[in-house]
């Protein structure tokens, strides 16, 4: 009776064995199990070749930065402000560069502020300069021949030596200006205003003592 109870364990533990090397995949137990006439066919091992995605990183400083390039604009402007003692600045339609070559004969200057400027030995001749203002401007030896200087104010302008012959001077303001050797040839001076008697006795009627008559 012991020994068939004893068989009996040894076969249950015979099955046990087999059936967990039956469950194994390996190679050495298949070939064990073949060689007593069980056989078994080792599932092929399918690689993982699943990926793990990582989520984005944003950066949220330069996104802020984008967005803030793309909505707002900020404009700068910046004003220059230049002062020039040599040319007058110009009403609109006026050309008052000729200055700067003392060369303005013909020119259209209306209106135009030429006051306390230096514009010694310039040649304003036939030039027109109707309502321009020479107010305390150095205008010496400057020549306004036939000129057209109706309204103009040379008032406290330094006029010595400037020849105004027959320019038109109807209301021409020459209130406390210089006129020492201003000639005036043919001009009608009753046309002027702000002159006196101590003005008046420095000018010249005539070019020289030689030619009495105005060309």
């Amino acid at each position: 009776m012991s020994i068939s109870i004893l068989v009996l364990v040894v076969v249950i533990a015979l099955v046990v064995m087999v059936t967990r090397l039956y469950q194994a995949d390996n190679s050495t137990v298949v070939s064990a199990l073949s060689k007593i006439g069980i056989s078994k066919t080792i599932a092929p091992v399918i690689p993982d070749t699943t990926i793990a995605l990582e989520p984005a990183i944003t950066d949220s400083t330069d996104s802020t930065n984008n967005a803030i390039s793309e909505t707002s604009t900020t404009t700068t402007t910046s004003t220059t402000t230049s002062t020039s003692t040599t040319v007058a600045p110009a009403a609109a339609g006026n050309d008052a560069s000729c200055i700067r070559l003392a060369q303005c004969q013909f020119a259209s200057l209306n209106e135009v502020d030429f006051s306390r400027l230096q514009l010694e030995s310039i040649d304003f001749s036939a030039a027109t300069l109707i309502y321009s203002n020479f107010t305390s401007a150095n205008l010496s030896s400057s020549q306004f021949i036939r000129a057209d200087l109706r309204r103009v104010n040379f008032s406290g302008a330094d006029l010595s030596g400037v020849d105004f012959t027959a320019a038109v001077m109807i209301d021409t303001n020459l209130e406390g200006a210089n006129l020492t050797g201003a000639i005036f040839c043919d001009v009608d001076l009753t046309t002027v205003t702000g002159t006196n008697e101590a003005q008046m006795a420095k000018i010249k009627k005539f070019k020289s003592k030689v030619n009495t008559y105005c060309p």
